[in-house]
């Protein structure tokens, strides 16, 4: 659960790293949150998903599930540019809300 909200947020950081999202994705805070910084947090998030991944006690099916999770996160983050910002806004939403269910179970 904190892999794939990780995952989740980890892509919409990268697609918010790109000069063609930014302004969709971050509305005002485009020109307060450098590209690079959002580019490497969004890295980060999916090296710390993976970390968390293989922490687990049944490490190769969380592998295998994490490469799972990693395009349906993608596709997540992509139908809401396609389709509707708020949609890909929810997406970073779900992502918190499942770094903190998983925390709190």
């Amino acid at each position: 659960m904190i892999a794939a909200g990780l995952t989740l947020l980890g892509m919409f950081a990268l697609a918010a790293a790109m000069p063609r999202h930014a302004p969709a994705l971050l509305g005002a805070w485009e020109r307060r949150v450098p590209a690079a910084r959002l580019r490497i947090t969004g890295w980060a998030l999916l090296l710390a998903a993976l970390a968390v991944t293989l922490a687990a006690s049944d490490w190769p099916l969380a592998l295998v599930t994490w490469g799972g999770v990693l395009p349906f996160s993608a596709a997540l983050v992509l139908l809401g540019l396609t389709y509707d910002v708020r949609l890909a806004r929810a997406a970073a939403v779900l992502g918190a809300a499942a770094i903190l269910a998983g925390l709190l179970r």
